[in-house]
């Protein structure tokens, strides 16, 4: 079975994170999420809305996600991607064949492809996490 991983903070789940966990669970496979931990988050400046077991649980209890696991450790990026030598690990521990990321990711990932397969799909317009914490 393909193990498909793909990481984010899912801090305020929103119909974009839907469609983009529903197209990578329709690659086939077991869905992993490398679920950003509260510190990590909190260290790009500003705290979750929402503690990490309450994220861990939302994804759960969507039709897409088989397992979530929790992603930290120290920052080692310089750029977007933030823990570099922590999603290595995580890619070799959990045994995972292709690391799926929104297309606003495209490039940031590639240092994986020496441990599986990166792609990047499609992101929704028009929505991100971004654009709801300005409007409210």
């Amino acid at each position: 079975m393909t193990r498909l991983l793909t990481f984010g903070a899912f801090d305020l789940l929103h119909y974009g994170h839907m469609r983009l966990l529903e197209r990578i669970a329709a690659r086939g496979g077991h869905l992993l999420v490398g679920l950003a931990g509260d510190d990590l988050i909190a260290a790009k400046g500003r705290p979750p809305f929402y503690p990490y077991a309450v994220r861990r649980e939302m994804l759960l209890h969507t039709r897409y996600v088989d397992e979530v696991v929790l992603h930290d450790g120290a920052i080692d990026g310089t750029g977007r991607v933030k823990l570099v030598a922590a999603k290595i690990a995580l890619v070799r521990e959990m045994a995972v064949d292709e690391v799926v990321m929104g297309d606003d990711w495209r490039g940031e990932y590639d240092f994986l492809e020496s441990v599986c397969r990166v792609t990047y799909l499609e992101r929704t317009p028009g929505i991100s996490t971004s654009l709801i914490r300005q409007s409210l």
